[in-house]
């Protein structure tokens, strides 16, 4: 064999291996950027959390037993049952 035929040889075996991992390199950046969306997701989820906390607003609450130092009301309506 001479030395381009050897050459062309090398770039062939060359070539097949990378055709051989293209599939495996794809499937390793859909994964990736699928763990970085939920990231994302989880991020914002976490962050909407927290501020709907910082503003207060609960729609319902249900308390047994509460003891309160001092509390601040706006508007104070009073349920009597029976």
């Amino acid at each position: 064999m001479n030395a381009p035929e050897q050459n062309l040889e090398t770039h062939a075996a060359s070539f097949d291996s990378q055709i051989a991992f293209a599939p495996v390199a794809t499937a390793l950046a859909f994964t990736s950027m699928a763990a970085v969306a939920v990231g994302a997701l989880t991020m914002g989820r976490l962050a909407i959390s927290a501020l709907a906390i910082r503003r207060g607003k609960i729609g319902r609450l249900a308390i047994d037993d509460l003891e309160v130092g001092r509390l601040h009301v706006r508007e104070l309506i009073v349920e009597r049952e029976g």
